[in-house]
């Protein structure tokens, strides 16, 4: 947010931006920085104690399709539209292929991946007629490369990633974009979650940052002193 707000961009002013699992980590970063750049934001999460300073927060479970239904309507009704979906929501499980029930496995494909499904089904009707529109979804490196004891997860940010491909391609011709970002681990609180409940939390933690860099899903504000050569490039502006 704060390179929006240092450059002045207004990319999103007009438009407004549904985010799923918006009350915390990536999703609630999110969702302030397409504010920041304009944006009137929906926020769409399971977690009823963090929505409570949301504007436009509903409190949803993204495996409801009656619920999703209802919700995209109502946006429909209040603002004619949804010009960008962001599907955030999900879970993590710690399970290898051996070991995970089915329930468990069950149970984070239904989050995961069909909550993605049902989400993009019914706001991807009104994108078409409008011929406009923009969906990210967000996936895990994890749908890429196969992580140990992670079985259900990997094949459900998989599968995102494998459905976004198919429906980029149903929408094209209509103007409407989908994408998918697949991050690697941040420090969110589902992140620590998985953290906590790792037989060694200091182990798990200690092996996640020594294979990769980690990242935060809100950066520390930058100080306005900083030199010339150290600030950020001024992004190149595109509308949603």
């Amino acid at each position: 947010m704060t390179s929006a707000l240092f450059w002045g961009l207004r990319r999103f002013e007009g438009k407004l931006a549904l985010i799923t699992g918006g009350a915390s980590g990536i999703g609630a970063a999110l969702a302030a920085r397409l504010s920041a750049e304009g944006a009137q934001v929906a926020i769409w999460d399971r977690a009823r104690s963090d929505l409570s300073s949301a504007e436009l927060a509903l409190e949803l479970d993204v495996t409801d399709e009656a619920a999703i239904t209802a919700a995209v309507s109502d946006l429909h009704a209040q603002f004619g539209r949804i010009d960008v979906l962001v599907n955030c929501a999900g879970v993590v499980l710690e399970g290898a292929a051996y070991d995970t029930s089915s329930c468990d496995w069950q149970r984070v494909l239904d989050i995961n991946l069909t909550g993605t499904f049902l989400t993009c089904r019914h706001v991807l009707p009104g994108m078409v007629e409008r011929r406009s529109g923009a969906i990210v979804n967000v996936a895990s490196d994890a749908a890429l490369v196969g992580q140990k004891r992670q079985a259900a997860y990997c094949a459900s940010k998989g599968g995102v990633a494998q459905f976004t491909r198919a429906a980029a391609i149903d929408v094209a011709e209509f103007g409407v974009r989908v994408n998918c970002v697949c991050p690697c681990f941040v420090d969110t609180p589902l992140f620590q979650k998985w953290v906590a409940a790792s037989a060694d939390p200091s182990g798990a933690r200690s092996e996640a940052v020594r294979v990769q860099p980690m990242a935060e899903s809100a950066p520390r504000r930058r100080s306005h002193r900083q030199s010339r050569s150290s600030r950020p490039r001024k992004p190149h502006s595109s509308p949603a």
